[in-house]
């Protein structure tokens, strides 16, 4: 953080912004973990191995999927992995300076009397470190986001301000807009959400004089966004495409603010609502209903605040431009059918985490006898299910590494081995399949097979297989197991494995 912006220019200000950064690596030290990459992860570290940057770019190409829409994430986890290597620690380490850098935006753009509550929101957050365990363009995302929105709140603020402090947080402003819209694709939008909201915010008058007196970062970075733009254009005429997995409908709806408001932890895991759906949450209940009742508090007096400090209409056209985003990805997610997750509203987490921060510490000054135990019930109850995603059983992440393990053991065995998962994480674990295909020594990987490729093979005596719905969607490797030739020997997070009955031949 620059100090020439600090609030009061004192050096006690100016310290602070360190502790805030040591705050954020706090997070991210207690928050990321060596668990075993799941799927998605596994495509980011196919990338990542890479030796040339010529090989990452063929694989980049070749994959033809969401991948290539997240240009500047996979480049910049290219380059962290020569530096840092492709361990599963140091694959969800290039997390780390984005979240630092956008936390520390975030708490310095916010008044000094604010600043505590904003801190204790971001630096508590489940969603925030669940994606910082995660090996994907999710915390870039935050820390992008987080970025733009210190930016737009300070600047909002003419208070004391200097040139130098100015110029700091407009280079902050277009840092956050350009790296949000190099994570992915669908960080345009948002990106495009948030400079919609700058004359709402400062008034025409305002966004041109910023414009003019910054008129080269504004030129080199409309540039900037202009080659990206023409990148995504060109990803789509070359078929470039999320995965068709899943569909939309009001469960995701749902499961989208109970995500971005903190739940995660407190509730099952994601396998178990994926198999259980609505029921799966009702062991949970007590704990959910308890923060419900405080997160529904600090959102209410929030709304108060800013209802009775933020002009009418500022405040309506704010709305309506937060929730443009929303309906375009629901809406295209129920006409393209794909599934909407809460990982793809990444960048509504900084209006989350505002209104979270403004009703904390509304909250505190209030002098009512609730208002001490309501604080520490929020701060528990967020730091509880921070912590049970990280080290609760049931939040494990697809175990690849026990899974590719365990094949591999009964290749060296001599076994036969059907291997029903991905291959990406296959590769990463270092285990050898063929395609469909008998290989001495090798697993066969079938995705959504045929009843005649499986007729066509030997009968294996291990069978790996994972989350059915994606790589057993008809249903026929389920049939096979069914016919009880093969028991249950035992799982892994996201994986059952199956062994041949030894009176079967």
């Amino acid at each position: 953080m620059n100090a020439a912006c600090a609030q009061t220019g004192s050096s006690g200000d100016k310290k602070r912004f360190w502790w805030w950064a040591v705050l954020g690596l706090a997070v991210c030290a207690v928050a990321i973990s060596n668990q075993s990459l799941w799927i998605d992860e596994a495509l980011t570290a196919g990338k990542a191995g890479q030796a040339s940057l010529a090989g990452w770019w063929g694989m980049m190409k070749g994959d033809m999927g969401s991948d290539l829409q997240m240009p500047l994430y996979m480049i910049y986890v290219w380059g962290f992995a020569k530096v840092f290597g492709a361990s599963e620690w140091a694959l969800r380490a290039a997390n780390i300076p984005w979240f630092v850098t956008g936390l520390v935006a975030f708490i310095g753009a916010f008044p000094k009397e604010r600043r505590i509550a904003a801190a204790v929101v971001a630096a508590c957050c489940p969603f925030a470190w669940y994606y910082l365990n995660e090996a994907r363009p999710y915390a870039m995302q935050i820390g992008a986001s987080l970025m733009i929105f210190g930016a737009i709140y300070r600047l909002s603020q003419k208070e004391n301000e200097t040139g130098s402090c100015e110029r700091f947080w407009v280079v902050i402003f277009f840092l956050g807009i350009i790296s949000l819209c190099g994570s992915s694709m669908l960080g345009v939008i948002w990106a495009g959400a948030a400079c919609l909201s700058l004359p709402m915010v400062f008034g025409w008058k305002r966004v041109g004089e910023l414009a003019r007196r910054h008129l080269l970062i504004c030129l080199i970075s409309l540039g900037l966004l202009l080659v990206l733009g023409g990148y995504y254009v060109w990803t789509l005429k070359v078929g470039a495409r999320a995965s068709e997995v899943g569909r939309t409908d009001l469960k995701n709806v749902g499961f989208v603010g109970y995500e971005l408001l903190g739940f995660g932890g407190l509730g099952p895991g994601r396998l178990v609502i994926r198999d259980g759906g609505i029921g799966a949450f009702l062991p949970f209940a007590k704990e959910m209903v308890l923060f419900s009742v405080v997160v529904l508090d600090l959102v209410v007096l929030a709304g108060w605040s800013l209802f009775h400090r933020v002009p009418r209409k500022t405040l309506v056209g704010l709305i309506a431009v937060t929730g443009m985003p929303i309906v375009v990805l629901f809406g295209a997610g129920y006409a393209m059918h794909f599934r909407v997750l809460g990982r793809h509203f990444t960048p509504l987490l900084t209006v989350v985490l505002f209104v979270l921060a403004i009703g904390l510490s509304a909250r505190w000054k209030r002098s009512h006898w609730a208002s001490k135990p309501m604080v520490i019930g929020f701060l528990g109850l967020s730091l509880a299910s921070c912590f049970l995603l990280r080290l609760a059983e049931r939040h494990q992440k697809d175990d690849y590494r026990a899974a590719a393990a365990f094949a591999n053991t009964a290749l060296n065995a001599g076994q036969v081995v059907w291997w029903n998962a991905g291959k990406e994480g296959a590769a990463y674990y270092r285990l050898p399949i063929a395609d469909g295909r008998e290989e001495k020594g090798r697993a066969v990987w079938l995705v959504n097979p045929a009843p005649e490729i499986l007729g066509s093979l030997q009968m294996p005596e291990i069978i790996i297989s994972s989350k059915p719905d994606v790589y057993d969607n008809g249903g026929v490797l389920g049939e096979y197991i069914s016919q009880g030739k093969y028991f249950k020997l035992g799982s892994f997070a996201a994986f059952t494995i199956w062994q041949r009955k030894s009176d079967v031949l």
